[in-house]
């Protein structure tokens, strides 16, 4: 499966976009990607940190935990790589891109993303 992931960031929920962005600048991290309801940091080290909100509703209590993205130029190959291996993925509603989450034997999410 390894094989089929082009790239990986972390991601969590916010209820407050503008709050998060002030409180990561605050470590000396800058916004490297603003759409509004989501925005990344280019951390030290390669990795990405992502916030976001649904739409432009606040959620009623966020998640409170970072998740993985796992990104696939082949999702249908990622797909019945999962399939195979007896994980259980669950599509997201999205309008751009394809998305589905499926978690890890504790309960935390991972996402697979592709076009």
């Amino acid at each position: 499966m390894a094989d089929i992931i082009i790239d990986s960031w972390v991601i969590a929920q916010s209820n407050n976009i503008p709050r998060s962005i002030r409180f990561y600048k605050k470590l000396g991290l800058k916004p490297s990607r603003h759409m509004g309801h989501y925005v990344e940091f280019k951390a030290p080290g390669g990795t990405v940190l992502s916030v976001y909100a649904f739409g432009k509703k606040r959620a009623a209590r966020p998640s409170g935990g970072w998740r993985i993205i796992l990104k696939s130029k082949r999702i249908d190959a990622a797909l019945a790589a999962l399939k195979k291996r007896k994980i259980d993925c669950h599509e997201i509603k999205t309008p751009g891109g394809r998305m589905y989450w499926f978690a890890d034997p504790d309960g935390n999410r991972l996402l697979l993303v592709g076009n």
